[in-house]
């Protein structure tokens, strides 16, 4: 079979894992509904970004021992079975459990194998197939978002709940058989390793999950990948309940979700490539600082005009991390152990997940504007940029050190 259709199977089932994303679109007529303040309703998407990395870091070792069919597999049934489930919610426990436990969980599972059967197939475009595979998991919203809006106009919110499980299940099955790891040794025809010295794990080799967690690199990536996705997830949380605020329409609103994900799936792809050729770290500096420059400007957005191309590039940015970070990890502590090692790294962006949507909720509830919070970001996203422009390739040397 063509490598080029494991990337189709990853893309397909990624399409559907990074779901996730829209949940803002739920927020109002879930507030409407049930009366929950906002904050409240913020705990069920943090807590779906905080098991995603408890599932990524699973997965992750789960992948390493096993191969991606049985991985995957597990994650498309449970994923389904959680969106479906949440049609049934009639309180803020339910839909912590279905939709921040069980659809976050297994969407990190399923997330860890499309990377890492991605960056075996393509050893010589790293950066590019890994951009392309979890661009799905970003753009995906922008076909989910419209649609699911339509759908809770059209059936209300627990039927689009129902009708997207059903639709997932089929999609998210048909992708992860297409998953399959290269034959051990296999190299694509006429490709060579680079040499040694090239930005990455040419010149630290395959570390060992204990051993990449005491290097620095790892302390400084991890803490640019927190404070970075933070950011971030400050506005992806609660993009259409800050857009409707801001006094556009809800039609307006869904439709901004959908174009923050475009910007997501962009960014992945045309960030990946780019970290091919110009670097790992300063493609992600050059992202966080403008990751900054943008949350400056959102709050102050008044017309459409401005708010869609604001917000594709603030989700442009995002993606561009969810893209670079694991080529970098595989670059600077090799490929034998990615699945384990990338999954300790994604536990920053568990964290920012808790973090960046439940303030941004908390701040809401306190001051009745987002501006405050997407100040906060900003600054936040400058930090990133200041300690990943600190970040080099690990020497051999520091391997067990």
């Amino acid at each position: 079979m063509n490598r080029w259709c494991r990337v189709a199977g990853g893309v397909a089932m990624n399409l559907c894992l990074g779901s996730a994303y829209v949940y803002s679109v739920f927020l109002t007529p879930l507030q409407r509904e049930f009366g929950w303040s906002r904050s409240q309703l913020s705990v069920a998407f943090t807590l779906s970004i905080a098991f995603i990395a408890a599932g990524v870091l699973i997965g992750g070792r789960w992948q390493d021992r096993r191969g991606p069919v049985a991985v995957s597999l597990s994650g498309a049934i449970l994923f389904s079975a959680g969106i479906f489930l949440s049609r049934y919610t009639n309180g803020l426990a339910w839909l912590y459990g279905c939709y921040g436990v069980l659809v976050g969980f297994s969407s990190g599972v399923g997330y860890t194998c499309p990377l890492s059967v991605g960056m075996k197939w393509f050893p010589e475009r790293r950066g590019l197939v890994t951009g392309i595979m979890v661009m799905g998991y970003g753009a995906g919203g922008a076909l989910i978002a419209p649609l699911a809006g339509y759908l809770i106009h059209r059936f209300g919110w627990r039927d689009t709940f129902a009708i997207l499980g059903a639709g997932f299940l089929l999609v998210t099955v048909a992708g992860a058989s297409l998953l399959r790891n290269p034959p051990e040794g296999w190299r694509p025809r006429g490709w060579s390793p680079p040499a040694a010295g090239y930005e990455a794990s040419r010149a630290g080799g395959d570390f060992l999950p204990a051993e990449m967690v005491r290097t620095g690199v790892f302390f400084r990536m991890w803490l640019a990948y927190a404070f970075g996705t933070t950011a971030g997830l400050m506005v992806i949380g609660h993009l259409a309940a800050f857009a409707q605020g801001a006094g556009f329409s809800a039609r307006d609103a869904a439709i901004s979700v959908g174009v923050l994900s475009v910007g997501n799936g962009c960014g992945r792809i045309a960030s990946g490539w780019m970290s091919d050729h110009f670097g790992r770290a300063r493609t992600l500096a050059l992202v966080m600082a403008a990751t900054a420059l943008l949350l400056l400007l959102v709050s102050g957005v008044v017309t459409l005009s401005l708010l869609f191309p604001v917000v594709f590039f603030i989700g442009y940015c995002y993606g561009s991390q969810l893209a670079v970070f694991p080529s970098a990890t595989a670059d600077f502590f090799g490929m034998r152990n990615l699945g384990n090692n990338y999954g300790l790294l994604l536990t920053a962006w568990g964290v920012a997940g808790i973090i960046g949507p439940m303030a941004g909720g908390w701040i809401f509830d306190a001051t009745r504007s987002y501006a405050t919070a997407f100040r906060i970001a900003a600054l936040l996203a400058v930090a990133a940029c200041a300690v990943m422009a600190t970040v080099t390739a690990p020497p051999p040397a520091s391997r067990g050190k």
